[in-house]
């Protein structure tokens, strides 16, 4: 798995509307980049379980948060917490996000996965 990325290099060859992509998928947690192409619209969503955290690299667009309209422009940082409501409309320019999405664990999650682990522990114990 890499570890280190050059998030220049990560552009679509032919640009859709909005386009996603992952730079690093762990158990819990996502980075991706996001291009909004000029106009593109994602529309107003929730995510129960995962909260996000929206950074702007290049270009400018509307970020909708619970109804709010906020002009998000680079350097600005917005963190959606899980069951917000929110949305985006791209500028006129394409618009480049770094989105990075930490998906909750509850107890019974975390149980399934120690269990999981330690039942890999054992079969390699024993087929070794």
């Amino acid at each position: 798995m890499t570890l280190v990325h050059r998030l220049a290099e990560y552009e679509p060859v032919e640009p859709p509307p909005v386009h996603s992509t992952p730079f690093f998928v762990g158990q819990d947690i996502i980075a991706c980049l996001v291009t909004l192409q000029p106009g593109a619209v994602v529309p107003e969503h929730q995510h129960e379980h995962q909260d996000e955290i929206f950074d702007v690299l290049d270009g400018e667009g509307t970020f909708v948060l619970n109804g709010e309209e906020i002009r998000f422009t680079p350097g600005m940082t917005i963190c959606v917490p899980a069951a917000t409501r929110h949305a985006l409309k791209a500028g006129q320019q394409p618009w480049l996000l770094r989105e990075t999405v930490h998906r909750r664990v509850y107890a019974r999650q975390a149980l399934g996965r120690a269990l999981q682990k330690r039942w890999r522990k054992l079969l390699q114990k024993f087929s070794g």
